[in-house]
């Protein structure tokens, strides 16, 4: 059941606590104001009080003797912009699957109660099972208290450094050292760790990776010193650039045809091919020569396969 939100909130006050209470009750169903008055064992002007000096500016009506809660008069205090921020993420969480979408409807639902804006997301990604959720739970306390962690992956068992959960391209991620490979930074796909236990040691985090892993974003990423890719995009594919910029790139100059050189840090070949195919041929590669002779060597064997 969806557990009701709480319109009023002050803490330390046993009057708020009495009314977040009639709130919560009224919003499951009709009450009357004799039977509130018996229920918390106080006068019938003291839930009058609560009910037409606070509750009715917060979405309780009347409807003879009955009051409930009308969830459309809830003022929540939102401007237009930020109630269709959380339109949109409410929108975002349905592609997560049903398990992910009914914790966070109900999260976001206690914000506001107009989750109904004409918006519309389509976000390819993994939905997450009630297992999913426990082992996220499980993992992300580890991460917080430092705690090392013991799990299996692939039929085999490791003890790891949890580092961060992340998601890459709508699949979610473990970031971890391998404690058995001198602490090798490694990324395990979130559904498919079993048996996780989270262990009495703690371990610390050089500086050096701690800032390393929040420019982490790809599941090729690793957490080498970044190298710096440099392209030339055609005049077609710039504003794609600018509406959304790429992590880690700065566009450096504009040409009297309209082309740029843009600059994109990169950790693995990985991390930039995909992004230099997927414009091809509005884009090339300028630096570094290693990355413009991969991407000029498996085009000549792909078309060569092709014939």
């Amino acid at each position: 059941m969806q557990k009701p939100q709480k319109i009023i909130s002050q803490s330390g006050s046993g009057k708020y606590e009495r009314i977040n209470e009639i709130a919560v009750l009224i919003s499951r169903k009709p009450h009357s104001i004799s039977e509130l008055a018996e229920k918390f064992g106080v006068c019938t002007k003291t839930i009058q009080r609560d009910l037409y000096e606070v509750l009715a500016k917060n979405g309780a009506v009347r409807n003879g003797r009955m009051w409930s809660i009308d969830k459309t008069k809830i003022k929540d205090g939102l401007d237009q912009e930020e109630r269709t921020v959380i339109n949109i993420l409410d929108n975002i969480s349905k592609t997560m699957g049903a398990n992910f979408y009914s914790k966070a409807h109900v999260l976001l639902e206690q914000i506001t109660n107009q989750l109904n804006h004409p918006i519309l997301t389509n976000i390819s990604s993994e939905k997450l099972s009630e297992d999913d959720f426990i082992n996220f739970e499980l993992l992300e306390n580890a991460i917080k208290e430092r705690s090392l962690v013991q799990c299996e992956y692939a039929g085999f068992k490791f003890k790891i450094k949890p580092l961060k959960l992340a998601m890459f391209d709508g699949f979610w991620y473990l970031l971890f050292l391998d404690t058995n490979k001198n602490d090798t930074f490694k990324k395990f796909h979130l559904k498919s760790i079993t048996n996780i236990r989270i262990l009495e040691e703690k371990f610390k985090l050089d500086a050096t990776i701690e800032e390393r892993i929040k420019n982490i974003n790809s599941a090729w990423a690793t957490l080498d010193k970044p190298n710096t890719a440099r392209a030339l995009l055609a005049p077609q594919i710039k504003k794609y650039f600018e509406r959304k910029p790429y992590a880690k790139q700065s566009i450096t100059g504009l040409d009297a045809d309209g082309s740029v050189v843009i600059d994109i840090e990169f950790t693995n070949l990985m991390e930039i091919k995909p992004l230099i195919y997927y414009f091809i041929p509005f884009i090339k590669v300028l630096e570094p020569k290693e990355l413009a002779d991969t991407i000029k060597d498996e085009i000549e064997r792909y078309l060569e396969e092709i014939k």
